[in-house]
This record gives C-alpha cells, structure tokens and sequence, in this order.
C-alpha cells in the first residue's frame, strides 16, 4: 500500500459517507441541503467539519467528521473523543455531532460511547468523562476549559463505529440509487449504478475543491435532478468505476472539454493492432495541457482497461516508486522485485507482471525529461497502451505517434475564462468579445488562461476590467521578454508577474501578513519537486529557522493558526490560480497537532522555472534555501525514524529536487550535507545500498569543502559507508560487486569512527556509547569472509570495552532490553519477552531498535500462541502507513522467524496458527525482501510459501 492510495482511501470513504447521508435524506421534506466539507472559513470549524444537514429554516440537524483508518486500524475513546472536543469548540449550533469512522473499537471507545449513549445531564457529564479518562491529561484540559454551551453539545455528540468496507458502501449506494431511479421510471443496471454513483462523487469532489465554498452547499433538489440524470451525461461521467485498477495520482479531469486533444490521440492508437504495445507521445511546453489530455483519454476510456497506471517522472525516486506500485497492484509476490537491488531487476519485473497480465492495461508516463529516463521501463510486449507526456520533442520512446499539443481553441479559451469568472449562459454570451480579446492576448495558452482568470477574480474584478488588464499585460510582456521560455508565450511570464506583482504591493518587508508569508511559500516551492508540497513546511520556513525553533525530539516545526493560518495563506496563492491544493500527506504515528497538518498543494513546473528566474539575481537566495533544508530536513527525519514508508516517498523528491538547485548553484552548506545524509538513510534503511553509497559519497564531499568541517556528520558518514559494505557481504552477487567502498576504505572508516568514539566519551558520551553499540553490532552479526572478519575482529573489542566505559543512557538501555528479549526467546520465556518489549514500544521507543521491539514481541506472542494479538500486529506493520515497513532487515527476520514459529505450531496440532502464516506469506511486495535477505532468508521464505500452498490444497 502506498501513500498515495491511503490518502485517496481516506477522500473516497469521507465522501461515500457524505453521498450515503445525500442519498438517506433526499426524500425529507424538511432538509434544504447537504455542505461538502461543512461550513466556509468565515463560520470556523471548517477543518473539524466533513460535512453537515441544512434544515429549510437554516438550523443545522447534524454536524459530522469523517475518519478514515486503514484495515485494521483503530480509533481509541481518547482519540474519539478529542475530534468531538474540536467539533463542539466551534461556532456550529447543531441538534446533533457525529463521528463516523470505519476505524475498529480502540481502548476505552465503547465506554465513551456507552456515556454518550446514556444522555446524561451535561453538568454529569464532565465529571464521567474525567473519570473515563484520567490517564490523558490533554483531554482532562480540554474538558475542563468546556463552557456550558459547549458541554451541552458534547452531550449530543455520538460516535458511529461502521465496519463496512469502501465496497460495500459502494454496493449499498448502488441499491439505494436503483430503487430511486426506478421508482422515476429511469431504470439503473449494474454497470450505470456504479457510474452513477462515480458520477456524484465527483460532483462532491468538485464541491469540496471549491476553495471559495461558493459551491459548497449541495441542495437537496439539485441532487434529485442529478440522480435522474440523462444517459447521455452518465456515460461521460468519470468517478469510482466497476472496472479496473487505477494506481498512482491522476490529475483532476478537465472542466473544459478539448476535442482537438482527444480525437488525435484516439486517432494515434486507432491506427495500430490492439495486440501490441501501443504508444503516443505528447509534447508541447509546460501548462499548454498534456497531462490534461492524458485524463480526458482516460476519463472516456477507463472501461477499456484493466490497468491504468500514472508514472511520476519528475525525478528518478518518483519513477522508481510508481512502479513499484504498479507491480505491487498487478501481482504483490511478482518474483524478482528488487526494490533495493538493481534497478534493471524492478524494471524486468514491470514487463514481466504486464506482459502475463490477462487484461489490457494503459501506462501514463507523465512529466519525462529524455527518453533514455524511461526507455528500459516501457514495456515491449503486452497488451497496452502507454501514452508518454514531455516537453522534448526528441523524447519518444519505442517510436508510435508524436502529437504536439495545442494551445486552446477560442472556444474553449473562452469557456475556460467564463467558468474561472463564474459566469452563467447570458452573462458568457455579452462579454464573449472582450474574453476572446483576452484569450487571445494570452495566447490561448492554458496556464496563462488561467492566471489571467485568476488574476481577476483574485482582484474581485469581472469582465468589465479586461482592458485595464490588458493594458498592465501589455506593459508588463515588454519587460518580462528576457525571462520567458523559449517556445512560451511573452504574456505568460507577464500574467504570472502581473499576479506576483499583487501580492508584493500588499507586503511588507520583514513583516508575516499573509501576503508576505504567501509570497515566500510561493517562491521556496519553485526549489521543490512539483506536487504533494507540505504547506507547514513551507509555511514554517517563510517565518522562521528551524534552529530558532527548541526542540528536544529533532521535531520539525507545525505553524498554529494564531501565529499564522496555513488556510488563508494558501488562499491568497488560490485567488490567483497560482497554486492548486493536492492530496494530503500519509498519515503518520507522531498524530496530527494540527487538523491541517497534512496539507499540501501543487505547483506547474513552468511556473516554477519562472518564480526562478525572477530570482536569479537575489543574494538573499543561499540563506533562504539554506533554511528550507533546515526544515526539509527536520520532515524527512521523523518518517525515518519511525519507519514509515510511504511518508519518505512522499518527502524524497523533494530532498532530490532541493539538492538537485542547490548543486546547479554550486553552493555548500552543513545543511546541504545533512540532508544528502537523511536522503542517503532512507535509501539504505529501504535496501537500495548502491543508490546509498553514493548519496553518503556526496554528503562526503560537501563536507570536505566546510571550513571547519562537521565531526559528527562526519563520523556518521564515514560508519554509514561502512555498515554498507559489512551489510552488502550478506546479501553477495552484483550487489556486493557493484560498491564503489572497498574492504580497506571500510577498516579505514571504522577505524576512523572508534578514534573519535574514544575522543568523545567524556565531553560526549551519549554519542559516543551510541557509535560503539551500532559499531559493534554490525561487525559481530555480519556475514563475512574469514579474512576480513578477523581483521574487523580487533575493532568489535574496541567498540565493546568502550561500551562498558561509558555510563548507561537510554539507548544502550533499549538496545540492552532488545538484545535481552531475544536471549529469552531463545531460552523460552516468551512472556517476559513480550513484557520487555512491549514497554519499549510504549514508552516511545523510535528508530531501527523499535522495528526490532516489535519483530521480538510478535514471534514472543507467536510462541504463546496469542494468534489474535500477532496477527493484529503484523496487520498494522504491513498494512498501516503508520506502521515501521521501512525497517526492511527487521521485517526480513520477523518473516523467517515467526514463520517458523507457525510451522512448529502446525507440528504440534494448533491450526489457529494457519492465519498468522497466511498474514506473513501475503506480505506486500514479498519477494523484494528475498533479495534484501541472505540464502537463509530465501530459504525460510520459499519454505512458508510452500508449507501454505500445501495447506491450502488439503
């Protein structure tokens, strides 16, 4: 599962649930309408509202948050209970509060609701909850602060716990849809059913993305004109189909429809057999629509195809880790997946798991930079599509057709302006000629459309300032031909500085008013990678370095609303189209202090290319990048620590993309270093060695040039590079060949780690007793030649008698626990294994040690046969975006040895173990561990496999 499909998880749940409550109150007289994502930001609460019930006299009938968690994830009564603190906080008077979750019972959720459920007086009410939670001081404050119009409210709030699945809701809609329209004669078959219902979810998203909340409030009436919709509009609806996969982040659907893009490509594919690979590039400059023709392709296709996947080819990450999905969605135990092996292996993989693939399947290989990117990951042979976006016209892979796209037809130019300005029919039809004016100025060209547009409605101008417009445009294009794209037109340049040029008049230097702060996220996201940019960490650089910031965890920096809101920031970007919102960041365990701390929005890449050259020329520049590696930094390092996998891809494009600037300005930083170190970890904590060993090479580098150089990342990279070569010795083959270290360099490096271990064991100690432990383990539990063992042999001792020098801290003391837990599991005294362990975890143990706290506690429960308990606990490893699958050698051990558990559970007659066997094997992505393992590991892995194939045939 990756990050992307759990945040699309979480939108597609909250808004079933929203067309669910639709549906049940479309018949009642007395409901006036439904308000996607609740009330507007002038009411408040609009974070901690999914939606509510309009009653005809305008009183709220119900006010309801939506929780998605992943399968077997939980919501506890604390947790419960804070998001309905958040909803009776607000100004929303409601006969009722809802949270609706399809979350299983967590702790103390069925005594929260059995309080609720007995409606007790609210002056009782108080007094039972801080009973109810004596263990949760945030909660004891957040009650005690309730006024009596607020504890009034809690004592209607409830808390519904639906463990239906996304699918099932699906299928319940479909019914209640079939019994609507048939009782209107209109009739619905299976197949229009779950258009229909893709066909109102997508009304709902439109509505939710509407950041005016002009288009909020969904009226009953209009729903019933939807729902008995002409068969005509179905057919081109686009939403959740009853068709195929879809995996990775398709770009919103056009609102304006472009024939003169659709038809050639239909035409390209048209032309060629349908038993081979079919495909089409598209090129044309940024903004001019190419991703946009690729959605309206698959908006009218979808049913075509069993597959559709949309690669990422902003940055080699990007490619890589779309990929990886796309295998993981046709065939999770596909053999020879090797994530972090060679990356010829993952792509043999792709054109094996694609050519087998029974259905015909279409890959979008959007935003590539040449053709050399992508080529070995085309496939050859198959039955597919594969539709190639890029500004290089030389880019086009495997031959087929080479479609230039257009600028905008007039039409569509002017039908883009009438939307963008919210004109209706008569409105459109009196100011065509001054919006064609307009499109015509700009070119027709889509971006600039809509900057244009926004620009405008930004200003809360109409069409009658066109010409003003016009004028400013004018002017501005003169000055700005210097720093227009080749192949761009002049007014793009001036369209976009036309609308920067707004916000600058409004701040003021060295001032955090809302256009100052919106300016500086705006000109900091020209240095990242183009979609999915944290909004607080933006937010938090253009106010202040993270280094200001106290800390004691190395936490990054969340910015709350009183000191500036990241809402109203983003707004002032979104008034003048300058940036679009994009989906949330995945969740992760460190919870959400702020309700919009997953946020993030998209920029177009010529936009940024743009914001760049605006500032060339300012030397302000190395230190404001310098401080958004601060807090780059401070978000890559926290996913890292605890593991989340889908959080760090999220992140590491950005890090690529950043470092990626900052080397073409050719500038040096301990910053730079730092980074080019957490980017470097998390390739290596994910298996890919090779792609490790040369970022840490690079992290070298940059701290060579530092006058004085930093020690400790020094001395961190140096055992980094190390640990890589002992490691690699496990796994052997082209793997082991392919290190640039060699077996001298590595001795040199563990060497050069123990002097300055010694030298800091008095003034440092902490680190110091850390080096040693990480040292030592690795040279002990490595698989090496005998040669080279003895040699490192001398250096274990070292690192163990400097160990035994140094003062306890709390990391030699969870390392200790850890390491005790395993020696009782070997002696058999899996309960206080299990005890050891579980009060790591508890007490809030991070980083690889918990990965192997949590590996021990599972095969101690194992042992116990605690079949429930075990398998819950692999479910949320494997499954939840909060669980520690980056620790990939943890997971490698946790599959062998609790595998082996099961067998000698099944040997002595206890089936139960047959379910946690079958949660091991169905891993996701299980053979890329294979490559990651030794010939143990592979042993032990094929060995379960088998075992579970046999059972099943019985």
């Amino acid at each position: 599962m990756d990050g992307g499909r759990v945040a699309a998880r979480g939108y597609q749940y909250q808004y079933l649930r929203t067309l669910e409550q639709l549906i049940a109150v479309i018949d009642d007289a007395q409901v006036a309408c439904v308000r996607v994502e609740g009330p507007s930001a002038s009411e408040g609460a609009e974070d901690q509202v999914d939606f509510d019930v309009v009653e005809l006299d305008g009183s709220l009938r119900s006010v309801v948050q939506v929780k998605s968690k992943v399968a077997g994830g939980t919501i506890s009564g604390a947790t419960a209970l804070g998001i309905l603190l958040n909803m009776v906080g607000g100004n929303q008077e409601a006969r009722q509060y809802w949270l609706l979750t399809n979350g299983r019972r967590g702790a103390l959720s069925d005594q929260l609701n059995d309080i609720l459920s007995s409606q007790p007086e609210p002056s009782q009410l108080r007094g039972h909850l801080l009973k109810l939670f004596h263990a949760a001081p945030q909660r004891h404050r957040q009650l005690e602060s309730l006024n009596e119009e607020q504890l009034a409210r809690l004592a209607r709030c409830r808390v519904a716990y639906d463990q239906r699945d996304d699918e099932e809701i699906r299928e319940d809609l479909r019914e209640a849809l079939r019994a609507l329209r048939n009782r209107a004669r209109h009739g619905l078959g299976e197949q229009s059913a779950g258009l229909l219902t893709g066909y109102l979810i997508s009304e709902i998203l439109g509505r939710a993305a509407d950041v005016t909340g002009n288009r909020a409030s969904f009226p009953v009436e209009e729903l019933r004109g939807l729902v008995l919709v002409d068969g005509e509009t179905l057919a081109r609806s686009i939403g959740f189909r009853d068709w195929g996969t879809l995996v990775g982040s398709i770009p919103a659907i056009p609102d304006v429809e472009r024939p003169t893009l659709l038809v050639p490509l239909e035409r390209a594919f048209e032309v060629v057999a349908r038993q081979t690979v079919r495909r089409t590039t598209l090129v044309g400059p940024s903004g001019i629509g190419k991703s946009s023709a690729a959605a309206l392709f698959i908006a009218a296709h979808a049913d075509e195809y069993d597959l559709i996947g949309w690669i990422d080819c902003e940055t080699e990450s990007s490619i890589r880790t779309s990929f990886d999905r796309i295998v993981a969605a046709v065939d999770p135990g596909a053999a020879n997946t090797l994530r972090g092996g060679p990356i010829w292996a993952l792509q043999q993989a792709v054109q094996d798991v694609l050519g087998r693939l029974a259905g015909r399947w279409l890959l979008v290989l959007d935003n590539v930079n040449s053709a050399r990117e992508v080529e070995s990951w085309v496939p050859k042979v198959g039955r597919g599509d594969v539709i190639v976006t890029t500004l290089n016209g030389a880019s086009h892979p495997g031959g087929g057709a080479v479609i230039a796209v257009p600028v905008m037809e007039r039409g569509e130019s002017v039908e883009l302006l009438s939307r963008r300005l919210r004109l209706n029919d008569d409105e459109r039809a009196l100011w065509e000629a001054v919006l064609g004016r307009l499109a015509q100025a700009l070119g027709d060209w889509p971006l600039a459309l809509e900057l244009g547009a926004g620009y405008l409605d930004g200003c809360d101008h109409g069409p009658e300032y066109v010409d003003s417009y016009l004028e400013e445009l004018a002017v501005r294009s003169l000055s700005d031909k210097d720093s227009v794209p080749p192949g761009y037109p002049d007014t793009l340049a001036a369209a976009l500085n036309l609308s920067i040029d707004r916000l600058e008049a409004r701040t003021r230097p060295g001032a955090a008013d809302l256009p100052t702060l919106a300016l500086n996220m705006l000109y900091a996201s020209a240095y990242l990678a183009s979609h999915c940019i944290p909004g607080h960490l933006l937010l938090a650089a253009a106010l202040t370095d993270i280094d200001s910031q106290e800390s004691e965890q190395h936490r990054y920096f969340l910015v709350s609303p009183e000191l500036a809101n990241l809402g109203e920031t983003l707004r002032e970007l979104n008034r003048f189209s300058l940036v679009k919102n994009d989906l949330p960041l995945p969740p992760t365990a460190l919870g959400k202090a702020l309700p919009d701390a997953d946020r993030t929005f998209a920029v177009n890449t010529v936009s940024q290319a743009l914001l760049r050259a605006r500032l060339r020329a300012n030397y302000e520049l190395p230190t404001a990048l310098d401080r958004i590696l601060g807090h780059l930094e401070r978000w890559l390092y926290w996913p890292l620590q605890l593991g989340e996998l889908e959080r760090v891809q999220v992140l590491t494009p950005h890090a690529e993309t950043l470092l990626f600037r900052i080397e073409q300005m050719r500038f040096s930083s301990t910053r730079v270093a730092h980074l080019y170190g957490n980017l470097a970890g998390s390739h290596h904590t994910q298996g890919d060695v090779l792609r490790a060993e040369a970022l840490f090479n690079l992290e070298l580098q940059h701290l060579g040039r530092l006058d004085p150089t930093n020690d400790v990342l020094l001395v961190q990279t140096r055992q980094s590079l190390a640990l890589i070569y002992i490691q690699a010795q496990e796994i052997g083959g082209d793997l082991k060949a392919n290190l640039t270290t060699t077996f001298q360099e590595a001795v040199e490096h563990m060497e050069f780690v123990l002097q300055q271990a010694r030298a800091w064991a008095f003034d440092a100690p902490k680190a110091a007793l850390k080096l040693a432990i990480d040292s030592r383990i690795s040279i002990q539990y490595a698989h090496l030649p005998q040669a080279e063992a003895a040699r490192l042999a001398p250096l274990a001792l070292a690192f163990a008698d400097l160990e035994g020098r140094i003062e306890p801290s709390t990391y030699s003391t969870s390392h200790r626990t850890v390491e005790q837990a395993n020696q009782l599991i070997h002696q058999g005294q899996y309960a206080e294994a299990e005890r050891c362990c579980r009060k790591l975890l508890d007490d809030g143990l991070v980083g690889p040690t918990a990965g192997e706290a949590r590996r021990f506690m599972i095969e101690a429960l194992a042992r116990q046969a605690k079949w429930r308990e075990a398998i819950e606990e692999v479910r949320f490893w494997k499954l939840s975006a909060e669980g520690p699958r980056l620790f990939r050698h943890s997971v490698i051990d946790l599959l062998r040895n609790t595998g082996h558990a099961c067998a000698e559970a099944l040997m002595i007659g206890d089936t139960r173990s047959i379910a946690l066997l079958s949660e091991l094997i169905s891993w996701p992505d299980l053979d890329d561990f294979l490559a990651v393992g030794n010939d143990d590991d592979r042993f032990a892995i094929h060995a379960m496999r088998s075992l579970h194939e046999s059972l099943q045939g019985n």
